[in-house]
């Protein structure tokens, strides 16, 4: 940290430091800072809104550059459902693609005002629908259908808006079965986690009548290559 200045040429007070440990529970979300700073940041053709300062993650998962931009290539003239939605970045990606709607679902009333910004910067008005609820209850109960959905969920979660207990190898059969339920025929899921000893139910999956691309090497920005398990990531098309 302390050559970093010296390395980059960059003011010491514009370089942010940030240890990642594994949280558990509530402290999972809890505020690092409370500067309330944000900065406009640019990414093939979006412009988001980033917090650099006061929680760990900032409002964009740079892991997943290549695969917002894969779904902005699938998007066009598509019904686009992004659930576990965060800053909805995937969606922003989605509208600038030509998506004929989008809809946005997170649990998080912050982080869907987040999202209505996110579109307001990049001067977005059309069929987008932003939707506080969680995922799992909204989809269980929801009768809209979709030709693409993007689906990254936590690998763990215990909130207190949440029926139950979330876990993602045990539960994800489960969360793609009700997402079928919303998908049109010839309809794409893709299904993400960062998870890393995750094992997808193949068999499973080929029992709902969907066949299975991995595209977690497609989806991997060059940055992140030196750990390949940082997310996966699959297409599920519903023949």
């Amino acid at each position: 940290m302390m050559s970093l200045p010296q390395v980059t040429g960059t003011d010491p007070n514009k370089i942010i430091l940030k240890v990642r440990e594994q949280q558990k529970g509530k402290n999972q979300y809890q505020k690092v800072s409370q500067r309330k700073e944000t900065i406009e940041v640019f990414e093939n053709g979006a412009k988001f809104q980033v917090n650099l300062y006061d929680y760990l993650d900032t409002g964009l998962f740079l892991d997943h550059r290549s695969t917002r931009q894969l779904i902005q290539q699938k998007s066009k003239g598509k019904d686009v459902l992004n659930l576990f939605a965060y800053t909805g970045s995937v969606s922003v990606h989605a509208a600038l693609g030509g998506a004929k709607s989008v809809t946005t679902v997170d649990m998080s009333n912050t982080y869907i005002d987040w999202a209505k910004q996110n579109f307001k910067i990049n001067n977005l008005n059309g069929a987008y629908e932003f939707i506080q609820a969680d995922c799992l209850t909204w989809l269980n109960r929801h009768n809209g259908k979709y030709d693409l959905m993007f689906i990254d969920p936590p690998s763990f979660s215990n909130s207190k808006r949440m029926e139950g207990t979330w876990d993602v190898q045990r539960d994800h059969i489960a969360l793609i079965t009700d997402a079928l339920t919303c998908l049109n025929p010839g309809g794409e899921i893709l299904f993400s986690n960062n998870l890393r000893q995750f094992k997808l139910d193949e068999a499973a999956l080929i029992e709902l009548g969907l066949s299975i691309e991995d595209i977690s090497k497609q989806t991997l920005p060059e940055d992140f290559q030196r750990n390949p398990k940082i997310h996966h990531c699959w297409s599920l098309v519903n023949q």
